[in-house]
């Protein structure tokens, strides 16, 4: 069923390249997502019960026995740790695509280094970024570290890449991992996601300052985020206290993802005029990073609390940044549009609305 296909049509260029997934085709996702989790629960509850009875979908998760699974559904693949989240996607006959806004929001590490030699990844998930990566910046190394042995095991089945001397898939903790590293890398793709959301130890200063080490001097730390407004501006604060307050972010085009760029050393082409060169890299990449340009947002010296002094040493590394207010900036960037999939299925039915984003 999962067998890698070599037909030409897997290696598109950027004017054969499939559309992005429209706001109705994530809508009709996401009810289609809801459809098989009818009545699930009490199938499943019942001892014995015939999986003839579920759904093709009920029947997959029944029978991943609480692993990571693959889902397919027309020319879509999909990656679930669960019954009630989608955690990647594929399209079957373009497995190199980024079908979603949130891993062409990350590639937006281009405006600032478009020949990275060394990228590391945080999380495999999927593959997406991984097989874009490999595929259209074929001069980068690349090293995914992946703590869950199962997902690993799910590689083939979307189409990832072996390992060869460009790519190396990791079994062990980032955590572990970044602390022990000596070499450099210029770009650190942070995607770390479990059932319940981001993972605690990957959101921590040590982490954050751990990745920082690790960057070469002109390296950027990009990472996709998810949840209520005022616990991203804390997480925002800290990652800004870390990098020299040299953090921008943006919501993804289609989900309610907050995407974040930490330069190690300020980032200088982040300052400059972004739209021509996102252009160009459109025409080369088809990343739609004109958009992402516009809508990139980073603090103005105003965001800052003046006294320094105010902040506990004893507690380590703190924000100086006024979550007050950066929390406001992030529920206006997060503002409620109904045209928009949640990437995160349940989410946003049980945070109330407005006030939370």
């Amino acid at each position: 069923m999962f067998e890698r296909n070599t037909d030409q049509k897997f290696n598109m260029t950027k004017t054969q390249r499939i559309p992005f997934l429209s706001h109705q085709c994530l809508r009709d996702l996401r009810q289609k997502c809801n459809q098989w989790l009818e009545g699930f629960g009490d199938a499943l509850s019942e001892p014995g019960a015939d999986s003839s009875s579920l759904s093709a979908f009920e029947t997959a998760c029944s029978n991943s026995n609480g692993k990571p699974f693959a889902f397919d559904d027309g020319n879509m693949r999909s990656l679930h740790f669960d019954r009630r989240n989608m955690q990647s996607a594929m399209w079957i006959e373009a497995p190199n695509e980024l079908a979603f806004g949130y891993t062409r929001c990350m590639m937006g590490f281009l405006l600032s280094n478009t020949a990275p030699k060394h990228i590391l990844m945080v999380g495999l998930g999927g593959g997406s970024l991984v097989k874009y990566c490999h595929q259209y910046l074929p001069q980068t190394r690349i090293t995914v570290v992946e703590i869950d042995a199962d997902v690993i095991a799910l590689r083939d089945q979307f189409l990832i890449p072996p390992d060869d001397d460009r790519l190396q898939i990791i079994h062990i903790d980032a955590v572990k991992y970044v602390h022990q590293a000596v070499h450099e890398v210029d770009v650190i793709l942070l995607d770390g996601f479990d059932a319940d959301g981001l993972v605690d130890g990957l959101v921590t200063d040590d982490f954050y300052l751990a990745c920082n080490n690790l960057l070469s001097q002109e390296g950027i730390l990009v990472s996709n985020m998810w949840g209520d407004s005022s616990d991203l501006a804390a997480l925002i604060g800290r990652k800004n206290a870390i990098f020299g307050n040299a953090v921008w972010w943006c919501r993804s085009i289609d989900s309610y993802n907050l995407i974040t760029f930490a330069f190690k050393s300020g980032g200088e082409h982040f300052k400059r005029p972004l739209i021509e060169r996102a252009k160009q890299l459109d025409q080369d990449y088809g990343l739609e990073l004109e958009k992402l340009a516009g809508r990139l947002k980073t603090l103005s010296e105003t965001d800052f609390i003046d006294n320094a002094a105010t902040c506990r040493t004893d507690e380590g590394l703190l924000s100086l940044l006024s979550i007050e207010q950066l929390t406001k900036k992030i529920r206006d960037h997060l503002v409620v549009d109904e045209l928009l999939a949640r990437t995160r299925l349940e989410w946003l039915e049980t945070q109330p609305q407005p006030e939370n984003f």
